[in-house]
């Protein structure tokens, strides 16, 4: 009960902060709207330089496309791998805020001065921006699907950008993705005191997705769901590994007596 009482007063602080909410909403509906803004452009007007990149070359599933189909297929699969930087973005951000910037607000030290325990106290801040930002992703994933059906221009470039491959990762690496944004924000909590310089630390996260990105487009790396359950396997032992790192770095007397 502890948990829960806690995790709704962190959903009511959130409410009130406009600018935060601001900043939760803008990720996922630009990497909703862009690719398929994009899609409708490529439908119109094709690029052939498309078929020479090494992604269109190494994908069997692109193999004898037309011009406008691998062009959107290209485009849009890669767009569709940029839809897992929303559960990281959305994390990171509200994890700052709910501890970091808790801690400057001067609202995070009456909660540490009870008897609340440690691992309740995390638990509560983890699920705080795991359960939005997980379920954001999802929905903005779910609006992209419903976008590709609707502006791809055969039925083999949405079977191309939608695969079972995409789903895979979409599911199951999201969740772990947040956790490691999570994990990050939670171990540095005790040592800055500006959500922003937390925000900008758990952005490493997003390196390694953005290296499967360009791996991708040079046709090094074809997703498939082999890899795709190896990826979410081995991000889950990292996100656990991750979060047991933070809970013993976490310093809950450390916050309570330096204040800058």
């Amino acid at each position: 009960m502890k948990i829960l009482a806690m995790l709704w007063k962190e959903w009511l602080e959130l409410r009130r902060e406009r600018s935060l909410l601001v900043s939760l909403f803008l990720p996922p509906i630009l990497l909703t709207l862009m690719p398929i803004g994009i899609m409708v452009a490529l439908r119109n007007s094709p690029d052939e330089d498309t078929s020479k990149l090494g992604m269109a070359l190494a994908d069997p599933t692109l193999a004898g496309m037309n011009a406008i189909d691998l062009g959107q297929a290209v485009l849009g699969k890669q767009f569709s791998l940029l839809m897992l930087l929303t559960p990281v973005l959305l994390s990171g951000i509200i994890a700052a805020y709910s501890i970091v910037g808790e801690k400057t607000g001067r609202t995070l030290e009456p909660l540490l001065a009870t008897p609340v325990k440690t691992w309740e106290l995390l638990l509560a801040k983890c699920l705080t921006a795991l359960i939005p930002s997980v379920t954001a992703a999802w929905a903005s994933a779910a609006l992209f699907a419903i976008g590709i059906g609707m502006t791809a221009n055969s039925p083999r470039v949405v079977a191309a950008i939608l695969s079972p491959a995409w789903t895979t990762v979409l599911i199951f690496c999201s969740p772990s993705l947040a956790l490691i944004a999570i994990a990050m924000c939670v171990a540095i909590s005790s040592r800055v005191n500006d959500p922003r310089t937390a925000q900008q630390i758990t952005a490493v996260a997003i390196i390694p997705l953005m290296g499967v990105f360009f791996a991708q487009m040079a046709g090094v790396l074809v997703l498939n769901v082999p890899l795709a359950l190896t990826a979410a396997l081995v991000l889950a032992v990292i996100a656990a590994g991750s979060l047991w790192a933070a809970v013993q770095l976490f310093q809950r007397e450390t916050i309570l007596t330096r204040w800058k």
